[in-house]
């Protein structure tokens, strides 16, 4: 994806953890983090840490959706993913993504990465892997301050 393109369409025939959402749904008030990762990634479970500790400290200011993608055939395991998103307290909508239906509409390649889109749908952050985060955090806190 490029930056200020719009957010893609969620396939309605995927399953969900934490409640189904729609691109309507998360269009709107507050910028919105879609976050990749699988449970095969070991630096995954830190971006999710940090990520959590972002919807405390700005509980209600953006909205987040994860997306599991996974990496090799082991990862479509949904009690294993189950398992962990509650072991992780990841409460917020989990898309199970095993047709890689998201993966390709968003060209994803890597686990954990992000995609930070502002209030109307538009994306102007992308971060991969585990180093930036400080850098996502202030890109996240600029959109959550843009009117």
């Amino acid at each position: 994806m490029k930056l200020r393109e719009e957010l893609p369409d969620f396939s309605r025939d995927l399953k969900w953890m934490n409640g189904k959402q729609t691109k309507e749904q998360l269009i709107g008030e507050v910028p919105l983090l879609v976050h990749f990762w699988s449970v095969s990634c070991n630096l995954c479970k830190t971006s999710v840490e940090t990520i959590n500790k972002w919807k405390v400290l700005h509980s209600g200011k953006f909205k987040i959706v994860s997306v599991h993608m996974p990496r090799k055939q082991e990862d479509i395991d949904e009690q294993l993913i189950q398992v962990l998103t509650k072991k992780w307290n990841m409460s917020h909508p989990v898309c199970l993504d095993h047709q890689l239906i998201v993966t390709k509409a968003f060209q994803n390649r890597i686990v954990p990465s992000f995609y930070l889109f502002d209030k109307n749908g538009l994306l102007r952050h992308v971060q991969s892997g585990e180093n930036g985060m400080h850098m996502l955090e202030k890109r996240l806190t600029f959109l959550m301050k843009e009117k």
